[in-house]
């Protein structure tokens, strides 16, 4: 980016520019869904494949001169098929909310029944959470987890299934922390004549590292996100068994997708290749240990964590044993710069949220090791414990802000 040229052509765009970057250099990300994409893949994510329109699916392009479309298109998809060994993948989904909907789609009629895991115990609103679209188009019924492990409540989704007896089950993760069972999963849906989506856009990374359980083996379709732990561009994807490429494909174009970004999906492309590095397979092993070791120190700090712990990137730790105001707290870390979201603690009768909802993925690119973490989680209960004391506050600031110059952003 040519930061001085856009400063003479139009300075109020160069100062939002300038301004986030010093805030992601400065800051210690720890939202659950964030990563740092490396410079190749924004460039490309900029590149002169933005200049193209094109429509439909791989092979049917209706637009001319979208022949390097087509083998973009292909490459892309053929990468996702080698990493994750899909059957059949289409790449130009936008995001993985977006291929949630393309799923619907492709199986479910207005009103169809359907059964996810409850949005409140941890699953994303895409799965017929109250405020999003998906429930005003589909009939939802949830299950939710075990009140005394909180862990997902299997013997809960079979029954539910049996009696409902959905056309689909939808189960995926964005702030439950443990590993899924998907092939008891697969077994509930199948033997009730539903059918199985995995919506993995939280774990696509960790999975396509070879970490945690993969649901390609079992689930009829797998949805799926190039950030969050896969550390590429905004967008998402599509992988199914055989059987159902044609409906699935068709669900894309003409039904939810109109012209693709093809400057994301050659991004996407590299983001695949560099999964399969040695480097990044390393990064994800050092991620998910950063995430349960974090977890231990602040249990050591007093503070609960869901489940007791993490098997993946992120947790929700508990803010009870503090008795503070959650949103104020997360106020306040962003003051002293770090980010987190506030999210509800589930079977909690509270009114307003609870706990927060962390991860270390972007920590554990800055290259954090154990130490660092350990003041990382010193932070946390210095600002639980101190939420209103302004000297307390500023000693924190100036602590993330050294932290942040000794573990700068990957700069590759």
């Amino acid at each position: 980016m040519n930061i001085e040229l856009l400063r003479k052509l139009d300075p109020d765009l160069a100062e939002c520019l300038e301004l986030e970057t010093a805030r992601q250099e400065g800051n210690l990300e720890m939202i659950a869904s964030e990563s740092a994409q490396p410079s190749m893949t924004l460039e490309l994510a900029g590149s002169i494949f933005n200049n193209k329109t094109a429509v439909g699916n791989p092979g049917k392009q209706r637009l001319k001169g979208s022949q390097y479309v087509e083998k973009l298109e292909r490459l892309a998809a053929d990468r996702a098929c080698e990493v994750f060994g899909a059957d059949h993948a289409i790449m130009t989904t936008y995001s993985s909310s977006v291929a949630n909907y393309c799923a619907y789609s492709a199986f479910l009629k207005l009103g169809d029944r359907v059964i996810s895991m409850d949005p409140s115990a941890g699953a994303h609103q895409t799965h017929g959470g109250g405020k999003n679209i998906s429930s005003k188009l589909y009939d939802f019924r949830y299950f939710g987890l075990n009140k005394d492990t909180l862990l997902v409540d299997y013997d809960e989704a079979e029954r539910l299934t049996r009696e409902f007896k959905p056309k689909m089950i939808i189960v995926g993760s964005a702030a439950y922390s443990r590993d899924l069972d998907y092939k008891r999963l697969a077994d509930i849906a199948h033997s009730n004549g539903a059918v199985l989506v995995a919506d993995i856009a939280h774990f696509t990374g960790l999975i396509a590292a070879g970490i945690g359980p993969d649901p390609i083996p079992y689930a009829d379709v797998v949805t799926a996100s190039t950030t969050k732990t896969m550390c590429g561009p905004h967008s998402g994807f599509i992988m199914c068994k055989k059987k159902f490429a044609d409906i699935i494909d068709a669900s894309v174009y003409p039904d939810v997708v109109a012209s693709l970004h093809v400057q994301t999906i050659a991004a996407m492309t590299y983001a695949l290749k560099n999964s399969q590095t040695p480097e990044f397979k390393n990064l994800m092993h050092r991620v998910v240990k950063n995430a349960s070791f974090f977890c231990e120190e602040l249990k050591k700090r007093g503070f609960g964590i869901l489940t007791g712990g993490t098997d993946c990137h992120m947790f929700v730790a508990d803010l009870r044993p503090f008795g503070v105001d959650c949103e104020k707290l997360a106020d306040v870390m962003q003051e002293v710069g770090i980010t987190v979201n506030t999210k509800a603690i589930p079977f909690d009768k509270s009114p307003v949220a609870r706990g927060l909802r962390a991860g270390v993925t972007v920590l554990t690119q800055r290259g954090f090791d154990e130490e660092a973490l350990e003041e990382v989680a010193d932070v946390w209960y210095a600002l639980a414990t101190h939420v209103d004391d302004a000297a307390v506050i500023a000693d924190m600031k100036v602590k993330v802000a050294n932290l942040a110059k000794r573990f700068p952003l990957p700069n590759d």
